[in-house]
């Protein structure tokens, strides 16, 4: 595996993570929110750089 995918998949597994414990102690739903989107953008764009 290259290191840019890994380090995009290790990025999307830490904001999914960031995502799921702040919403678990109850964060604003906006902020929970932008944390799953950045994880969600971080795993395309691993997935992206994988395929090429």
């Amino acid at each position: 595996m290259e290191p840019l995918v890994l380090v995009g998949v290790v990025l999307a597994v830490v904001l999914f993570a960031a995502a799921w414990q702040a919403r678990r102690i109850g964060n604003e739903r906006r902020d929970v929110t932008l944390l799953g989107v950045s994880g969600g953008v971080s795993a395309a764009g691993a997935a992206l750089a994988f395929l090429l």
